[in-house]
């Protein structure tokens, strides 16, 4: 089998599985059953996997490993990754053979062993909360609050536009408060005519956030039908282009009598 026959099988073969994978995960529509779970999963597992090793090609093998073994004395520091990383896969490991076992009794070395291992836990979800908090701030929130605060109110400007950059920042500010101001805790001692506005401030919000997102949901659910209408006519050419859908056209005429 030469090449060119190898990767028009492999082509085609990927091909199949994609699709039917898509059919498998949309079924879920119609209600949860194990196929689409098992799909679900499947995807999952697919896109962990190729993060794990994106980032072990692009990070921790060009960068980390290439340091340790060139001068694994040099820079200390550079073993603190390895030894946490290590502590981690060694408690997880022992969480998950441990499931399903009866308890007799609790040993000092497990219980160290899963004290050890919640620090790189910890350090993950500090550091993946912070990226996330300070992304959102600078990347999202404050450079639109500022842009609508310096550009959106122009005084001299039509009515149309200054309404549209008084809203702007009303909702801006409005989405803003909904995630900073907890209404129970932080308005309680406040008068009442500043509590009927906080409110109403943090209702504008809320609903503006729903807005958003259904928005969002509803543009991801058209991009993924469209994608699927795409995969199922390229689908249909390839068939249609190769022995198996000439194989399938002559049975159909020979059927039909077309």
């Amino acid at each position: 089998m030469d090449s060119a026959l190898q990767v028009e099988w492999a082509g085609a073969l990927g091909l199949w599985t994609g699709f039917i994978f898509t059919l498998l995960i949309f079924s879920a529509l119609f209600g949860d059953h194990i196929v689409a779970r098992f799909a679900q999963y499947v995807l999952v597992g697919t896109v962990l996997g190729y993060a794990v090793v994106i980032t072990w090609q692009s990070i921790l093998a060009s960068t980390l490993v290439t340091a340790l073994r060139s001068a694994p004395l040099t820079s200390p520091w550079n073993w603190v990754p390895v030894a946490l990383a290590a502590i981690l896969a060694v408690a997880g490991l022992e969480r998950i053979f441990a499931q399903g076992r009866a308890r007799t009794t609790r040993s000092r070395w497990r219980g160290a062993l899963r004290a050890l291992g919640s620090i790189p836990a910890l350090l993950l979800a500090a550091v993946a909360a912070a990226v996330t908090l300070i992304g959102g701030v600078q990347g999202t929130l404050a450079p639109q609050f500022m842009h609508a605060a310096r550009s959106g109110l122009p005084w001299d400007a039509a009515p149309a536009t200054l309404a549209t950059g008084l809203l702007t920042l009303l909702i801006t500010t409005a989405a803003l408060i909904f995630f900073v101001v907890d209404a129970d805790r932080h308005l309680a001692q406040q008068p009442a005519w500043v509590q009927r506005l906080m409110r109403g401030w943090i209702w504008v919000g809320q609903r503006a956030l729903w807005l958003a997102a259904g928005a969002l949901f509803a543009r991801l659910f058209a991009s993924r039908v469209t994608l699927l209408i795409a995969e199922a006519a390229h689908w249909t050419q390839v068939i249609q282009s190769s022995e198996l859908g000439q194989m399938i056209e002559t049975g159909w005429r020979m059927v039909t009598g077309g």
